[in-house]
């Protein structure tokens, strides 16, 4: 009785010849390389991870009020946001958008 293999004759020759031909089932090396597919979308390099400081500040407890709600009202909506994450944007924010900060500077110096 012969043990007949596992995978069957895709993997294995028949007949006992040593080098089987593409026809006999043996994937050729041009059969093994993956089709070429949509184009895979463009993944951004993630930003450098800045080193954090400790930030406290004596705030009015009103405003401080109004962060707790927004960060509470975002968590609850399913977002994990934290009051240093909002702190942080508020602060890039006023780096970044001259809007902003003309605005915040209007308000400062109001007579």
């Amino acid at each position: 009785m012969t043990k007949k293999s596992r995978f069957g004759s895709f993997v294995t020759s028949s007949g006992g010849e040593e080098n089987p031909t593409p026809e006999q089932g043996v994937p050729t090396p041009a059969a093994l390389m993956p089709e070429p597919g949509p184009a895979a979308p463009l993944i951004p390099q993630a930003p450098a991870r800045e080193e954090r400081r400790a930030f406290s500040t004596r705030v009015r407890p009103s405003q401080k009020a109004a962060l707790d709600v927004f960060v509470m009202d975002l968590k609850r909506a399913g977002w994990p946001i934290s009051q240093e994450a909002v702190l942080e944007e508020l602060l890039r924010l006023l780096q970044e958008d001259e809007y902003t900060r003309a605005t915040i500077t209007q308000r400062l110096t109001r007579l």
